[in-house]
């Protein structure tokens, strides 16, 4: 399967996006990729065989690519696709360090076993474990990056730089292992 991810999406295949958008991502969590991208977001499409299978939302401040969104369609899961995504994600944003967030793992949620699957997923495709977690619509999510360092003075910047267009209250990032 030849795995490509495109920047430049038309409005079918954006229209298709937003349907995967709409089956992935849970209603609580979940923003409109027009929306996304009316304030900036870069929505890139991936596309499996030259079809629409999934996005990337992105944003990108300073030296930060921040990952706002990933789906892949839920019939093509599991077959290499994410993990293909996100390893072209990152060597397309060399010298940028690519910020993502996942639920973090809580044995007493109900979806535990999903949450360790996605920290596992991101682990395996590129992503370190940072010591960073935010904290947003009564769930915690874990912050994963690109590089071994985590850059938190310049995700503090990226995170200030969100408030001054996005209404929505944005979480700070925090530390479990510091007052």
């Amino acid at each position: 399967m030849d795995i490509k991810l495109r920047t430049s999406v038309s409005a079918e295949d954006m229209d298709i996006m937003e349907r995967i958008n709409t089956e992935a991502i849970p209603d609580n969590e979940r923003t409109s990729l027009y929306d996304m991208r009316s304030t900036g977001a870069d929505i890139i499409g991936i596309y499996a065989d030259g079809e629409p299978v999934g996005f990337l939302a992105v944003r990108i401040f300073e030296r930060i690519c921040y990952l706002a969104y990933f789906a892949v369609r839920r019939d093509m899961r599991s077959s290499g696709i994410g993990g293909e995504a996100l390893r072209q994600l990152i060597d397309s944003y060399s010298g940028y360090q690519v910020i993502a967030e996942h639920e973090a793992p809580d044995s007493a949620a109900p979806d535990s076993d999903i949450r360790r699957r996605r920290k596992r997923f991101y682990l395996r495709n590129g992503f370190h474990e940072t010591g960073w977690y935010n904290y947003y619509d009564d769930t915690e999510f874990e912050i994963v990056c690109s590089d071994s360092a985590f850059d938190d003075m310049a995700f503090g910047r990226f995170v200030a730089h969100l408030e001054t267009f996005i209404s929505d209250k944005i979480p700070r990032p925090y530390r479990k292992d510091r007052p």
